[in-house]
């Protein structure tokens, strides 16, 4: 059997929309005409093929928000001292007497009458105050970075020392609630509900139902000392929201909370499930070779900072102690040349030839599958007012309570007021709402899709349903079959097969008996037509002869 024929068998039974039409044609014209039709109509479904494609190897997303109102979790809440050391301790310690010597060179470079080299280039290399101060800063954290945690340790505050008094929806709450990390840049910083042993959560809404914090950062000590650093440029205490287990990012995420106020912080949730590969560019956490931050939970500021890190050893041979290092890493030295190198790396706006490490093009870094973030809401009220007077319990804090059996401000309650306007502040943090949003990226544009696209369009274009798809498919295999016995395929039997093929034999037979049936009743039908006319011949004949 033909190539030819196998094409033409398939043509005259196909469902496929137009083919029978073209193999059936009763004129050249038809045919041309039903050709044109179903060219047409392939290059339409071609080309809405093309389009489905294309859309698809593109993984569009679509973000679904779902709106959930239940107990929420509390979130953890850090607060640091914006002095992240103590003076009276810096100026009496021999351990600290580079710290001193930085700050006695800040005062003279500020004053303008330092005489003595400038070690930090304070005066000589930074013109303007503010890159003045943004140097000093950097250089105090260069020159603790060179101390241990246990040498720095008399210089930082402890818990009692920072947080006068604590309430959690009422409730006292103690050191045992927080924990402690030291921050290069704020000292001694202390994180509520850090703890995974802590299950604190809140199911109403208000500032009676979260954390209240009364929190002394001591500009002063009661003898009315000062006992910040001359590099301090804020009277209060950086303040966190964060889940449990992030990195708290005080720097880029912080809130300056100042003396003298009450501040609200209101808080609302919201969560994002993002989609992976290849609909999205998640990751569940960074790679263990790059990773410098293993303890904490992966996020982007904490594969930013190991990028910038790990720049700044490539560029300045040491590490900024700002971020985390490994292991076998040096922090940098206080010196011209390191600042000069931390300085450069921060890089210029405005030049074109030195600008700053861009981490969204140069890091690499993609977003967590899940993350969790708090919005903040802030509102501050002059703290204490003019006629109330602090009440504490006596064995904490550093001031004690406003009343005349106070002997830190020998019996004077508006002394022990006017130092706590001045050197203390009143921190709340609640959820404004138990409503928190969820959203979920999930794909648009899915096989199922693609496959009802496929389907809706085939069935327009080419009249083509499943039971066409399968004939297609026969007529694939048919065509496969054909080319590999060369031609030789048969579809149909021989001749010779058909003559000794018994069944098309007794069909012979019943067809002759059929046709002698026939014949029979024909001969027997004709036989009685010819008794009918001899028998209506003597009638007339009598008839005739009466008349």
């Amino acid at each position: 059997m033909g190539l030819l024929q196998i094409l033409k068998d398939f043509a005259n039974w196909s469902t496929v929309c137009g083919v029978p039409h073209i193999a059936n044609a009763e004129t050249k014209r038809w045919r041309f005409f039903w050709s044109a039709v179903f060219i047409c109509m392939v290059s339409m479904f071609i080309y809405q093929l093309y389009i489905m494609i294309s859309k698809f190897i593109q993984f569009p997303v679509g973000v679904n928000t779902e709106i959930f109102f239940e107990e929420q979790p509390f979130p953890v809440v850090t607060v640091c001292n914006s002095n992240p050391y103590k003076l009276s301790v810096i100026s009496n310690d021999s351990k600290f007497k580079k710290i001193l010597k930085l700050m006695d060179t800040y005062e003279l470079a500020v004053s303008k009458s330092l005489t003595s080299a400038d070690t930090y280039g304070l005066y000589e290399r930074m013109a303007l105050p503010y890159e003045r101060d943004q140097r000093a800063r950097e250089a105090l954290a260069l020159e603790a970075a060179q101390l241990s945690e246990a040498t720095l340790k008399p210089a930082l505050y402890t818990f009692d020392e920072l947080i006068t008094d604590c309430t959690f929806s009422g409730k006292k709450c103690s050191a045992a609630d927080f924990t402690r990390f030291v921050d290069p840049t704020y000292g001694a910083c202390y994180s509520f509900n850090e703890n995974s042993a802590l299950t604190y959560s809140t199911n109403r809404a208000g500032m009676k139902f979260g954390l209240k914090l009364l929190v002394t950062v001591s500009q002063e000590t009661t003898a009315m000392v000062s006992d910040f650093l001359p590099t301090t440029s804020m009277a209060g205490a950086r303040v966190a929201i964060h889940p449990r287990g992030a990195l708290p990012s005080l720097d880029n995420s912080g809130i300056n909370v100042g003396v003298g106020y009450q501040t609200a912080i209101a808080i609302t949730s919201t969560r994002t499930r993002r989609a992976k590969r290849p609909y999205g560019r998640c990751v569940d956490k960074e790679s263990d070779a790059t990773n410098l931050y293993k303890d904490k939970t992966y996020t982007l500021e904490t594969c930013f900072f190991g990028c910038r890190q790990r720049n700044t050893i490539s560029k300045c041979g040491c590490a900024n102690p700002r971020f985390y290092k490994g292991s076998s890493d040096l922090w940098c030295n206080p010196t011209k040349d390191k600042l000069d190198c931390l300085q450069s790396l921060r890089g210029d706006q405005i030049s074109t030839t030195a600008k700053n490490i861009c981490p969204l093009t140069e890091c690499s870094c993609d977003p967590p599958c899940l993350e969790t973030a708090y919005i903040t809401t802030a509102s501050i009220a002059k703290f204490p007012a003019g006629n109330y007077f602090v009440a504490t319990d006596n064995t904490q804090g550093v001031a004690g309570s406003c009343d005349d059996q106070n002997a830190n401000f020998s019996g004077f309650p508006h002394t022990c007021r006017d130092w706590y306007e001045n050197n203390a502040l009143l921190l709340q943090v609640f959820f404004e709402t138990l409503k928190y949003e969820l959203y979920t990226e999930s794909p648009s544009y899915g096989i199922s899709a693609v496959l009802n696209d496929l389907g809706g369009h085939a069935g327009l274009w080419l009249g083509l349903s499943v039971i066409s798809v399968v004939e297609v498919c026969g007529l694939i295999l048919l065509l496969l079959m054909y080319c590999v016995t060369c031609g030789k395929l048969k579809t149909r039997p021989d001749d010779d097969e058909f003559e000794a093929d018994e069944r098309i034999k007794d069909v012979e037979e019943v067809k002759k008996e059929l046709d002698y049936a026939d014949k029979c009743d024909k001969d027997a039908e004709d036989d009685e037509d010819d008794d009918d006319d001899d028998q209506h011949t003597p009638r007339k004949e009598a008839h005739q002869k009466q008349k």
